[in-house]
């Protein structure tokens, strides 16, 4: 029932009552620990004879894991021991704890299996019975066990940040195909990553082959300084924000030149402000054959319906769409040939925020490219940082940078260790 591996440790036949501790009603196991030692453990010296003689008891109480949500404890007497060649004395020892100890390693092995869940370490303490010091300790003993091994690197990384520690920015890097986080580093700044990326070997870093980034230029920087063979994958799912942004502000920009006294002009306003999920979804995504009642038009409409009325309340509006509609093919179809036919056919009535998305696009052409022909995204990384922000908020924030990294590493790579 406490899952004790010590045959040294006997019951008697009362070995269980139920008692107050600290206020608390709880169940007390109580317990004898005793054997016959081989050697003293002060001064080293084998048994020979009565050297080592018994010399009473020492009682300690021992915090076990809960049973049946009780607080647990084991009220262990342990045998005391007499050497008459150091003329010391010293008390059986047990594996079920260390030594000056009174909580047990089954207790620390479940804080420490627990911690990779979205859990504050205030909660996790009072869940096994310790105080957060205790709990704290046990995270910091489980970070030893994730050391940076700079003599290799995947073939496929992800690079990304996050808000970490107050209000600063913080880089992680995982690897692309496993979804393991490799580290975490306090800052993003160039100077901070070619630190830490210098630290590996020129001969590691030139067997990474791609590198999926969103559009940030000191990526781009560092990639081309250490990473001289990787190819360099825009996040596809960045490249669409960016477009769809773009759409959006041109419908903004549409919908307050009907923010009028005019009645009519008003009905218009409305309807470009409540419909606007529709403007960003796939052309082939809208309903064209069900028909249900929109209260903005008083009447029956499909999807299709609606988006040909918002269209044609402004041209320039129309002609994004139209534009963003054939990106979004092309990126569905990753047809890279198509997408360039679209960027240098692109039609002259286009809005100034798409003009500047497009310029952006050609920029980067080279690189999205590498999007189309590769299946790497930053979805997973994506995933890692709602996790951390979920561990964030959940521990009321972090003042350490290294403890929030320590369950940044226990939370997300846990499982395979």
């Amino acid at each position: 029932m406490l899952d004790l591996k010590d045959k040294n440790i006997t019951f008697l036949q009362s070995f269980c009552k139920e008692t107050k501790i600290k206020g608390i009603l709880s169940k007390v196991f109580y317990g004898i620990l005793s054997y016959t030692p081989l050697r003293c453990v002060n001064c080293g010296m084998g048994k020979e004879g009565t050297s080592i003689i018994k010399y009473g008891f020492k009682t300690s109480r021992l915090t076990l894991n809960s049973t049946s949500h009780y607080p647990t404890y084991l009220l262990l007497k342990k045998q005391r021991f007499y050497c008459k060649k150091c003329v010391s004395t010293f008390c059986a020892e047990t594996s079920e704890v260390d030594r000056h100890c009174f909580i047990s390693n089954t207790v620390k092995q479940s804080i420490a299996i627990e911690s990779k869940d979205k859990i504050s370490e205030k909660d996790l303490a009072r869940r096994h019975h310790v105080s957060p010091t205790t709990t704290s300790r046990v995270i910091q003993i489980m970070a030893s066990s994730f050391q940076l091994r700079t003599h290799s690197l995947p073939k496929h990384l992800s690079f990304d940040e996050f808000h970490s520690v107050g209000n600063q920015m913080s880089f992680i890097y995982i690897d692309s195909v496993t979804h393991q986080v490799i580290d975490v580093l306090s800052d993003r700044r160039l100077p901070t990553l070619r630190s830490h990326f210098g630290r590996y070997s020129t001969e590691t870093r030139s067997k990474v082959e791609t590198i999926v980034i969103d559009m940030n230029t000191p990526y781009l920087t560092l990639i081309h300084e250490l990473f001289p063979r990787a190819k360099i994958i825009i996040d596809s799912f960045h490249l669409v924000q960016l477009i769809s942004r773009s759409l959006n502000q041109t419908r903004v920009t549409c919908m307050n030149q009907y923010r009028t006294s005019n009645p009519e002009d008003l009905k218009k306003y409305r309807k470009l402000k409540r419909y606007w999920k529709l403007g960003l979804k796939r052309e082939s995504d809208l309903n064209s054959v069900h028909y249900s009642y929109h209260r903005l038009f008083k009447g029956m409409k499909s999807q299709t319906g609606v988006m040909d009325y918002l269209l044609n309340l402004g041209d320039e509006y129309k002609t994004t769409y139209q534009f963003y509609q054939d990106l979004l093919f092309a990126f569905d179809q990753k047809d890279f040939v198509l997408f360039q036919e679209i960027l240098k056919e692109a039609p002259v009535g286009l809005s100034s925020y798409m003009k500047t998305s497009l310029r952006t696009l050609k920029k980067y052409q080279s690189y999205v490219e590498n999007t189309f022909l590769h299946p790497y995204t930053n979805g997973p990384i994506e995933g890692i940082n709602n996790k951390i922000k979920v561990i964030k908020r959940i521990a009321f924030g972090f003042r350490s940078f290294s403890k929030f990294k320590t369950r940044i590493l226990i939370s997300c790579n846990t499982v395979q260790k």
